[in-house]
């Protein structure tokens, strides 16, 4: 499919789990401060006005282009600001509430339950910070690193080679200052001045040793200034000087409102400006005035931010790569830096979880439908056989999680995954795995292998890759059928 089909057939979202500012939140904003605007949805909604059809194609593209970096001013106003969160400042990092991930968690993101997370927005307005890390143990350990369009410059993992842990340079753009010789194990240039770091490290959730072990890695990992650096000062982040995105709740227009001030943070690459130019023409673009537009594009460009999200969730749904066995792979350039794939950047490296593995680091495949097509349903009874011939060849780990509407799924035995390694899992006396996928608490034989489904809605299953073989990445495995057996 070329550009202008991709840009005919898609409806982009505003709305981000991870960042708080969840679906529902997208479709039902506060209506105190921007009443008056609102009756530009009502009427006949532009038939036959080119004007306003003309803003409502520019603000889908716009949608398609931006989402990431409304993303991103969402979840930092979250994590910074929001009374109702973690609170943290800028250039700390920062971890789920519960440490490991559990379905306490509801705010969305996809997020794992192999590895355990620290995230960090990094500000490099005033210059270089230096990343430092430890040594992870043997345990697999990865720092993904991002710009806000999820251009995914630079990694730090065994995969990516160089040392995966110790102290890294991150330089800005435009910096002209001395990098002092042997003191860093590698220096990284950045495209962008705001950066979004994630720490991921491999932990048995379930040992409570491990865990405190994994938490004192975290704690030893640092954000510092160059100059602190260099001195062997201690640096304390205090800055939660983030963009408030709460002054546009109620406003229809509010992720084009985002977007225009994120878009003079995050300057866009000079190989876009074509894009842009079409987004000038309806104000859309670095700090543009939205209010210097007529009422027939309002009333477009509200429409366009009105109707996107269920068609941004429809992209997620459908298949992107090869389909086998009821699974699809994601697109083979997930997390890949500088796709001009927008709507892939959009819909898997945002709306399905805040950033996304390279398929070096991590093959995902994600499985909606059972062998016969069907949705995948709380009132089915499933069955995932593994031979032993088929199990996935990684380094690191294979894992089956499960999901509803990118939440780790309520139950009440507390589990949410089946993976590689789990203790109680039963093989069968050829080396096979069965895994059985229903709501109810199956009989005490097969309870130690079972993976429970929601009680009611449909779900989703993703299978993870850890450090993945040739075959996998270059999607030529095959996984097991997900067979519905009641």
């Amino acid at each position: 499919m070329d550009r202008r089909e991709i840009f005919k057939h898609s409806l982009l979202a505003f709305g981000a789990a991870l960042s708080g500012f969840t679906p529902a939140m997208a479709l039902a904003q506060e209506k105190k401060t921007y009443a008056g605007q609102l009756d530009m949805l009502k009427g006949q909604e532009g038939v036959g006005n080119p004007r306003e059809a003309h803003a409502y194609a520019m603000g889908m593209q716009a949608f398609e282009y931006g989402f990431p970096l409304i993303y991103f001013a969402n979840i930092m106003y979250k994590w910074a600001k929001d009374p109702n969160s973690v609170m943290r400042p800028l250039n700390s990092w920062i971890s789920p509430k519960d440490f490991v991930a559990t379905s306490n968690y509801r705010d969305g993101g996809s997020f794992n339950t192999d590895t355990v997370y620290a995230g960090a927005f990094v500000d490099l307005r005033k210059g270089p910070m230096v990343l430092s890390t430890r040594d992870p143990e043997g345990h697999y350990f990865s720092v993904q690193l991002s710009d806000f369009y999820t251009n995914n410059f630079a990694y730090i993992s065994k995969r990516s080679g160089g040392p995966i842990f110790g102290n890294f340079l991150l330089v800005p753009p435009g910096w002209k200052g001395q990098i002092p010789k042997g003191k860093f194990d590698r220096v990284l240039q950045c495209e962008q001045k705001w950066i979004f770091a994630l720490i991921r490290l491999r932990v048995d959730q379930d040992d409570a040793v491990e865990v405190a072990w994994a938490k004192n890695k975290f704690n030893q990992a640092k954000l510092t200034p160059l100059d602190d650096h260099l001195a062997g000062r201690e640096f304390t982040p205090n800055d939660f000087n983030v963009f408030d995105v709460s002054q546009f709740n109620g406003n229809p227009l509010r992720p084009f409102a985002i977007l225009n001030h994120m878009l003079a943070e995050s300057p866009p690459p000079a190989s876009d400006e074509i894009l842009l130019q079409g987004f000038k023409t309806v104000n859309i673009g670095p700090g543009m005035d939205l209010s210097k537009n007529d009422p027939d594009t309002q009333r477009g460009l509200a429409r366009a931010a009105r109707d996107a999200l269920p068609a941004l969730r429809s992209h997620v749904e459908r298949p992107w790569a090869r389909s086998v066995n009821g699974w699809f792979y994601f697109p083979t350039h997930i997390g890949q830096a500088k796709t001009t794939d927008y709507i892939m950047r959009s819909a898997w490296q945002s709306l399905w979880g805040i950033v996304a593995h390279p398929p070096y680091e991590c093959t995902y495949l994600w499985a909606s439908v059972d062998q016969n097509g069907d949705r995948l349903s709380s009132n089915g009874v499933y069955e995932l056989y593994m031979r032993k011939d088929q199990f996935p060849k990684v380094e690191a780990f294979w894992s089956f999680t499960m999901y509803q509407d990118f939440n780790l799924v309520v139950n009440d035995a507390n589990r949410w995954a089946i993976r590689e390694n789990m203790k109680g899992l039963k093989f069968d006396a050829d080396g096979g795995l069965r895994i059985y996928i229903q709501a109810q608490r199956p009989s005490e034989d097969k309870v130690s292998n079972w993976l429970p489904s929601p009680k009611t809605g449909n779900f989703n299953i993703t299978m993870r890759n850890y450090m993945p073989s040739q075959e996998i990445i270059d999607q030529r495995y095959d996984p097991p059928v997900l067979k519905r057996i009641g």
